[in-house]
């Protein structure tokens, strides 16, 4: 509205150093130095982006494709493209990006560094590791995100291979985070990756073990371990609860939880159900768990920025509102015991994720993640003293949250 209209008048008049330059597409050729790179951010309605990409290819741009409903067919023929001529096609559904230490989209202010680079289909995921990376000292100098799609049977993780060649070199260690990959193109693409230090994280996945020089696993906090012990460094300080809960006869039986992070939402429902506590979902790990009308009588873990519940409004990661005011419902319930949900800093993020959740009752535990860093413009100490205040439970990762969510369920909190 019209405060997101003033901060953008405001950053505009901050930034008022020189005259901006206008160029054409054509122009652009004759503008790149061999250090740099190139790109264009699309944002367009999916039909037109096949016929705006491939022209931006052949002026040699790199794209970032934000637009959705792209059909396979045109992302097939823009990634062909691109690998064609050793450009990276970000996307279509790429929401984040990090370049040479530059945050793109939906990312975090991070510290830089060569340590770690990564490689995503997911793009909560990827702030979610990189976050986790930088909290534990360790400098992130690459993110791209290929798009939902990459690592599916149709695309074969075309760009996620063209984005593995991109980064050699350019880190000490490679992460690729994606969710439900295909058999055939994970197995790939850890054959691609085995003869370097690497982890390939699968979110949801079980699975945890070595293949040649890569970790695999499906947890994001299991592989920046793996990280710290590989570069010899210490893990930082374990999170602790603060409000401790007693649920003794109280009749409060059922977990709710909603996230703006799609990609933690999965992670969440995979912690869960390892640790005995089965939960259904609107994106669930099988189809077994997936929720249909009347969900208010079972454990759910909700994606609040799924196409349904973002027709016609902002992701709740730009206007936390709509998720918020779910919160503060699921509060006032007698019957739920654990409120679970994440709290996501960063650029393009809400400058006040926590508007509208001043109501939220503590009848429930509240257990709450934060993704951000202290350089983020909203600022994590900030965020997390007043959740504390709001009688919540803060945990510096998804995973953490989601487990002391999963012992206060079973009694052993």
């Amino acid at each position: 509205g019209k405060k997101a209209i003033q901060r953008a008048l405001d950053l505009i008049e901050r930034n008022q150093s020189g005259a901006v330059s206008r160029h054409s597409l054509d122009e652009i050729p004759g503008l790149v130095g061999k250090d740099d790179f190139p790109l264009m951010l699309m944002s367009t309605a999916g039909e037109y982006v096949r016929e705006v990409g491939m022209k931006a290819l052949g002026f040699g741009l790199n794209l970032h494709i934000f637009s959705s409903n792209v059909p396979v067919e045109d992302e097939l023929d823009l990634k062909r493209l691109g690998r064609e001529k050793g450009l990276l096609v970000m996307g279509p559904d790429s929401g984040t990006a990090i370049i040479n230490g530059k945050g793109l989209g939906f990312s975090n202010a991070l510290k830089g560094g060569n340590d770690v680079a990564v490689v995503g289909s997911s793009g909560t995921g990827i702030q979610e590791l990189t976050v986790q990376l930088d909290r534990a000292g360790l400098g992130v100098s690459y993110a791209i995100d290929v798009g939902s799609n990459d690592m599916t049977k149709e695309v074969q993780g075309i760009m996620t291979e063209e984005t593995i060649a991109f980064l050699n070199q350019r880190s000490s260690m490679l992460m690729i985070v994606c969710k439900k990959p295909d058999p055939s193109v994970r197995e790939k693409i850890i054959e691609r990756i085995k003869d370097r230090p690497s982890a390939f994280v699968s979110l949801g996945s079980n699975e945890r073990y070595a293949a040649g020089k890569t970790y695999v696993t499906g947890m994001i906090d299991d592989a920046v371990e793996h990280a710290l012990r590989l570069m010899g460094r210490k893990a930082p300080v374990e999170d602790s609860a603060s409000h401790p809960s007693n649920f003794a006869g109280s009749g409060r039986k059922l977990l709710k939880g909603y996230f703006v992070g799609g990609s933690l939402c999965y992670q969440a429902q995979a912690t869960l159900f390892k640790m005995g506590v089965p939960v259904y979902s609107n994106a669930p790990l099988s189809s077994e768990y997936e929720l249909h009308d009347n969900f208010g009588g079972k454990n759910v873990c909700i994606d609040a920025g799924a196409e349904e519940y973002v027709v016609g409004r902002p992701h709740p990661m730009i206007d936390p509102r709509s998720r918020n005011s779910m919160l503060v419902k699921e509060s006032d319930r007698d019957d739920v015991r654990v409120l679970l949900f994440d709290i996501i800093l960063g650029y393009g993020s809400a400058e006040n994720p926590l508007e509208e959740l001043d109501g939220i009752s503590s009848g429930p535990a509240l257990v709450a993640s934060i993704c951000g860093t202290d350089r983020d413009f909203q600022n994590y100490a900030d965020v997390e003293r007043k959740l504390r205040k709001m009688g919540a439970n803060v945990f510096s990762s998804a995973a953490k949250a989601a487990t002391y969510s999963a012992e206060l369920m079973r009694g052993d909190r």
